[in-house]
């Protein structure tokens, strides 16, 4: 019995190290050709999951851009679009993703500078963008994960 327990413990420890030694480097995988299909693929999933999210964004943005301003009942759909969002930030598998390569390769603008793209790519315009950007709860988001309490 003793021998069987012995066994196992080798086998863990063997199989332990052929882990640590496929644990990608930073430095040799972090490559703009090895990140690009992987946020691409994040990013078309997480699209797929906030259509209806984006389509509040682009009707506000729309109007801020003729110069108009958020009412009551657009600010609160718009908040309820931002909680949404961080639902899918904090519990997300796109987001995940996104995260994991954010740290794998100890880049923390990867999500911003993503979700800034995705965003004109949904047809939000810069000031819009700049507006969300600049929201300290959706920092803390794109930072963490986290859901905060979202406050406007």
């Amino acid at each position: 019995m003793n021998f069987n327990l012995l066994k196992s413990a080798a086998l863990i420890t063997v199989f332990s190290l052929g882990a640590c030694a496929t644990t990608p480097d930073p430095a040799k995988v972090c490559t703009a050709e090895w990140i690009a299909p992987r946020a691409e693929r994040a990013m078309k999933d997480f699209e797929r999951d906030t259509k209806k999210i984006f389509k509040v964004f682009r009707k506000s943005a729309d109007r801020m851009q003729k110069g108009g301003s958020l009412g009551p009942l657009q600010m609160f759909s718009l908040m309820n679009s931002l909680s949404s969002l961080a639902k899918k930030f904090e519990n997300g598998r796109a987001m995940r993703d996104m995260r994991t390569l954010a740290q794998t390769c100890d880049d923390p603008n990867l999500i911003k500078d993503a979700m800034t793209d995705f965003m004109r790519k949904q047809g939000i315009s810069d000031k819009f963008i700049d507006f969300i950007n600049g929201l300290e709860d959706y920092q803390k988001l794109l930072e963490t994960g986290e859901r905060p309490d979202l406050k406007i």
